[in-house]
């Protein structure tokens, strides 16, 4: 049977390639004559390894490396150039900046019909507090384009409620393909278990922190919260880089729980998904976090999740695989933390092994919605 998406051409302009975008790209690929167009070579504040992501694609990516830098922000040469090129019948455009401009403009300029779908990554709690120059364009804009992906539907509910009311508006959160993210989980199995033995984690309780250390990740709390609680049989693992790390490093030794932290480094692939298969509780405290799709990470692996109320990827947990707390109350996360543990049993080598997922619902029957209604 011939699929006739496969005719529609779509072009994506996105700012860089990262590993929680690879599945959604893919299935795009899957089902429509899709062109890829990316800013950047990697994201500017996390390095990832380029070589092992483009393995994982099924399509050829393009990039617009020509442009200048001014005022510490990129304005890339390209996009009109693409557009000419692509011909494109839906172009999907990151956010509502200089790339969604200029495509909107060059619709208008040259009577062009293609639609144009912006992607939103936006949390509510993003959502309302833009200001100045951001929001007027934010404003502007979205009303202007045919549609908005927004990461949740509390967002999706702000927005009417607050911007535009008839306005096409989806909804695809930021997730991987459960039955490829789980495939991955399976195969860190054996990592998980030489970190047991290498860390000595026989009858410990495991929270997990992964991401950068910088303020914004608001670790300090976690830290703080963690040294509140019983800590015997707990052992608080944080894996990631920046430039926080000498002063959570000193926190830990001044709350003197030097010996229940793990600080890991950053790491990817299997050496991360090897912390996931094992940890049993997660926990994202951003006080700003548009959305954090490692909070779906999480989930799939198995872990029960806290997670802070001013993340987009709160709109993930619910009394079933989790609860929310308030990233600016060390006592309510605390107190999470404890009524979470209770309920943990401590970690045995056999219980590292492929768990339950925790994620509410499947990346399938998201996608299956999201192309049905891009035309």
């Amino acid at each position: 049977m011939i699929n006739k998406n496969k005719f529609k051409k779509v072009l994506v302009f996105h700012p860089a390639l990262a590993p929680y975008r690879i599945d959604f790209f893919n299935r795009l690929s899957e089902n429509f004559d899709s062109k890829f167009y990316f800013e950047h070579r990697n994201l500017k504040d996390q390095k990832f390894n380029q070589q092992k992501l483009i393995s994982l694609c099924n399509f050829r990516l393009n990039y617009l490396d020509k442009g200048i830098e001014f005022l510490n922000r990129s304005f890339k040469f390209g996009f009109s150039l693409a557009l000419f090129k692509e011909k494109p019948d839906l172009v999907l455009c990151s956010e509502y900046g200089y790339g969604t401009i200029l495509t909107f403009l060059y619709k208008k300029l040259f009577f062009k019909k293609y639609k144009i779908f912006v992607i939103s990554d936006d949390s509510v709690d993003n959502s309302k507090n833009r200001k100045g120059s951001r929001k007027t364009l934010r404003n502007y804009i979205s009303k202007r384009v045919d549609g908005i992906i927004f990461a949740s539907y509390e967002v999706c509910d702000w927005y009417k409620n607050n911007i535009d009311k008839s306005k096409k508006l989806l909804v695809l959160p930021i997730i991987h393909n459960d039955k490829v993210f789980r495939q991955k989980i399976s195969k860190s199995l054996n990592k998980a278990k030489e970190n047991f033995t290498e860390f000595n984690l026989v009858g410990k309780k495991l929270i997990l922190f992964v991401g950068r250390l910088v303020e914004v990740k608001n670790i300090d709390l976690l830290i703080t919260a963690f040294s509140k609680i019983d800590t015997s049989d707990c052992v608080l693992v944080i894996v990631g880089d920046g430039i926080s790390y000498n002063r959570l490093s000193q926190l830990v030794n001044q709350l003197n729980i030097s010996e229940k932290t793990i600080f890991t480094g950053r790491k990817e692939g299997s050496e991360l998904y090897s912390w996931f298969s094992m940890s049993q509780l997660f926990v994202l405290p951003s006080t700003y976090e548009p959305f954090g799709a490692v909070v779906n990470e999480a989930l799939l692996s198995g872990c029960e999740v806290l997670c802070s109320e001013k993340a987009g990827a709160s709109s993930l947990i619910n009394d079933q695989n989790g609860l929310v707390f308030d990233p600016y109350s060390v006592d309510d996360l605390s107190q999470k933390l404890k009524l979470k543990l209770n309920n943990i049993i401590p970690l045995s080598i056999n219980d590292i092994k492929l768990r339950n997922n925790n994620m509410l619902f499947h990346f399938d029957d998201k996608l299956e919605i999201l192309v049905k209604n891009l035309f």
